[in-house]
């Protein structure tokens, strides 16, 4: 029988989500050789600009056994919304929100690697990412390379003895925001008027559908998660009226 102290620490860990994550808690990017050759061992030809992992257990390698859950659960913890309407004199207001918020999800690198499988370079990663001129060791992006990411870090590894594939905190983002889902605005005409036209109601409105998203995260929709090259969801506008005689 396989001793506790023998698992991995993922293994041993116990009161988490059913949906949080397994992975490496990243520190960084690695600045120069000199801090690649003082660091634990990865796997790969590791180079300045790559991901640096935290060595859990103290072997002085990285390897599954540093892997421990991380961040928040996939599944949001707390899901929430509120409308209401507003009515003065013949004024209407109406709106509607939706939020999420304690979710964790991770962009997934091999997507968005630039010069991979054809893939060009996101806006962001031109900004943001590590280089001699940028050896920024919290760089949105790793040194750029022509191979994809996961080449050249262990953003992907698989124990022997699980399918548990495991990622870091350094693409691990926090998923929270409030989705304005619905703003209308109505204006209902007075009865003395409607007698005039011969009919009993007349509201003149404008709508918009999911008008605005507040969220911490900017690169795409949040709400998509990992999958930010989705359809996303639509932005609409229409205006009307209803009536009747």
């Amino acid at each position: 029988m396989e001793e506790a102290a023998d698992k991995p620490e993922w293994q041993r860990q116990v009161g988490h989500d059913i949906s949080q994550q397994i992975g490496y808690i990243a520190e960084g990017l690695f600045h120069d050789q000199a801090e690649i050759d003082n660091a634990p061992t990865q796997s790969g030809n590791v180079r300045p600009g790559d991901i640096r992992y935290r060595d859990i257990n103290g072997d002085g390698k990285i390897d599954i056994n540093d892997a421990v859950h991380i961040g928040y659960p996939t599944t949001p913890r707390v899901i929430y919304g509120f409308n209401g309407n507003i009515n003065y004199k013949q004024f209407e207001f109406l709106f509607a929100f939706q939020g999420s918020g304690q979710r964790s999800f991770f962009i997934d690198p091999d997507a968005i690697s630039p010069f991979w499988g054809d893939q060009a370079m996101l806006q962001a990663i031109a900004d943001d990412h590590w280089s001699t001129d940028n050896m920024n060791s919290h760089a949105f992006w790793p040194r750029l390379s022509l191979r994809s990411i996961t080449y050249h870090n262990a953003e992907e590894n698989r124990s022997a003895n699980s399918s548990v594939t495991t990622y870091s905190t350094y693409f691990m983002r926090s998923c929270r925001f409030l989705r304005c889902t619905s703003l209308e605005f109505a204006y209902n005409l007075p009865s003395k008027l409607l007698r005039k036209m011969g009919a009993k109601t007349l509201r003149i409105y404008v709508r918009a559908n999911n008008p605005f998203l507040i969220s911490n995260f900017k690169l795409w929709d949040v709400e998509l998660g990992s999958n930010g090259f989705n359809y996303p969801i639509q932005r609409t506008y229409s205006a009307g009226f209803n009536f009747s005689f």
